[in-house]
């Protein structure tokens, strides 16, 4: 096999992908950067060749760097850096990005020792690194979550299928005395019992699904996205004489999940119309306050509940007053919770008893879900 001429040798490090550069043992400056070097640095050739190495390392780090180059020239040996160990190169404009750096002894013919430098910019691998050590996290929260609920939901299934069990056989009964009066109450009963248990089935799955689904991100209209669920309740809200009031100014913008954000928006909607006192017509509002974060309130004046339980309340099923004053599954504010989740939002309810209630959902600006 020929050997290539010098010329050969430097167009195939000048073409090389990766970023190579020369650097002098006697005095740590740069002789030499390939193109693919000068790229990943922002600088040219020109402006990088005769400087010292240190001006490509963070300033907190040179005094790292020069000691494992103290290092490597008391034992010139092949070797990588950063393995084990965060290292870090910064480019013209003082951004900082993750490397790993390949080390080697290069002689020339009067024996004056050069480092070949080999820099590998993994920002991309720790980013998949970051993202799945997030994923990760999420998946145990969710298995938490998912746990938790399926227990919560089991015992509060053991009701209506307990009644389910019991009115049955009373049916029987009646049916073997001909008592058609006491076999139609047992049956009413089987079949609210049974309706029962199909909501909490329907709201484990619903839960499920929605802890374990990332968001689908659109740029949506927060006002547009209020008017909408608002439209669709306009039945329920002339029913109970509900005085709505939308006081966010057109134009506010997010990013979500279009129909899980919706449906959020809907459960704060309900349950403010559910939880109203009795013959008073509720007042609900929403606002928004645009900030750092952007952060939406809806308020209303109903029965309000104690301060101690403004965590417990978006606990999947857990309730507050039996289903027979408020019917629901209870996994209302459990699915907001799990949407402000998935989305890297926060959600809180602040109440006092008898004095209404505002839950607000506080919405970083630059906070990418996962």
């Amino acid at each position: 096999m020929s050997e290539l001429a010098p010329e050969q040798l430097r167009m195939v490090v000048e073409t090389a992908f990766a970023a190579r550069l020369l650097v002098s043992a006697a005095d740590d400056r740069i002789v030499y950067v390939n193109r693919a070097a000068a790229d990943m640095f922002g600088f040219s050739a020109e402006e990088l060749v005769g400087r010292d190495i240190g001006v490509l390392l963070p300033p907190r780090m040179r005094d790292i760097h020069r000691g494992l180059r103290e290092d490597f020239y008391r034992n010139p040996s092949r070797r990588m850096i950063g393995l084990d160990r965060d290292i870090f190169a910064v480019r013209k404009n003082g951004s900082e990005f993750p490397v790993h750096i390949g080390l080697a002894p290069i002689r020339d013919e009067q024996e004056r020792l050069f480092i070949a430098v080999t820099v590998i910019d993994i920002s991309h691998h720790k980013e998949i690194e970051r993202q799945l050590v997030e994923r990760a996290r999420e998946l145990e929260l969710a298995n938490e979550r998912l746990s938790r609920f399926a227990y919560v939901a089991s015992h509060d299934l053991q009701e209506p299928l307990r009644k389910i069990a019991a009115f049955a056989q009373m049916i029987e009964s009646a049916l073997a005395r001909d008592d058609r009066r006491d076999a139609v109450h047992a049956s009413r009963v089987v079949r609210s019992s049974a309706l029962r248990a199909r909501e909490l089935v329907d709201g484990l799955l619903a839960y499920s699904r929605q802890v374990s689904t990332p968001p689908r991100l659109e740029r949506l209209d927060l006002r547009h996205e209020i008017e909408a669920v608002v439209s669709d309740f306009s039945a329920l809200i002339h029913q109970t004489g509900a005085q709505v009031s939308i006081e966010v100014p057109p134009g506010v913008r997010l990013e979500a999940d279009k129909p899980q954000f919706e449906r959020c928006l809907a459960t704060l909607l309900s349950n403010a119309i559910k939880y109203r006192k009795l013959d008073h017509r509720p007042r609900i509002v929403f606002s928004v306050e645009d900030g750092e974060e952007l952060r939406l309130s809806v308020a209303d004046d109903g029965i309000g509940f104690e301060p101690k339980y403004a965590e417990a309340i978006f606990e999947p099923l857990k309730r507050l007053h039996s289903f027979a004053q408020y019917p629901g599954a209870g996994v209302g504010l459990a699915l907001c919770k799990a949407t402000c989740d998935r989305h890297r939002w926060r959600i809180r309810g602040a109440s006092q008893l008898g004095a209404g209630a505002t839950f607000t959902l506080s919405i970083p600006r630059e906070a990418p879900p996962a």
